[in-house]
C-alpha cells in the first residue's frame, strides 16, 4: 500500500511538473529566431517600398502588403516593426540588454513618454 501512494504521489508530481512546463510555454510563446528575421526583413523592405511611393500607393497594392494585410498606414507599420523587434530580441534571448540599454541616458525620451496611470 506505501508503494502504491508513493507511486501515485510521484505520478502526480511528473504530471504537475509537466503542466507546469507546458504553461509557462504557452504564456512565453516559441520564438523561431529565423522565422523573426525574415519577418522582421519583410517588414523592413515594405518600409522601403512605402518610403519610395511617398504613400501615393494605397498599402493594399503593394507586393510585400499580401504577408502583412492588417497594415493599412503608417503608425500601423511603425507599430508592427516595433513589436517585431521585440519578438526578434526575445528569440535572441536579449530581453536583459534591451531594459538596461533603456535605462541610458541618451534613451530617457522612451521611459518619459509613459502614460498617466501606467
Amino acid at each position: 500500500m506505501k508503494k502504491t501512494i508513493q507511486i501515485l504521489a510521484l505520478a502526480l508530481a511528473i504530471g504537475a511538473t509537466v503542466q507546469t512546463i507546458r504553461a509557462y510555454a504557452d504564456e512565453t510563446g516559441f520564438f523561431s529566431v529565423e522565422v523573426e528575421e525574415h519577418r522582421m526583413s519583410k517588414l523592413i523592405e515594405l518600409r522601403k517600398e512605402v518610403t519610395a511611393t511617398g504613400e501615393v500607393i494605397p498599402f493594399a497594392y503593394t507586393a510585400l502588403s499580401e504577408e502583412f494585410p492588417q497594415i493599412t498606414n503608417q503608425e500601423q507599420l511603425n507599430e508592427a516593426i516595433a513589436h517585431q523587434v521585440l519578438r526578434y530580441l526575445q528569440a535572441i534571448g536579449a530581453e536583459d540588454a534591451l531594459i538596461k540599454v533603456i535605462k541610458q541616458p541618451e534613451f530617457q525620451s522612451l521611459r518619459s513618454r509613459g502614460e498617466p496611470g501606467i
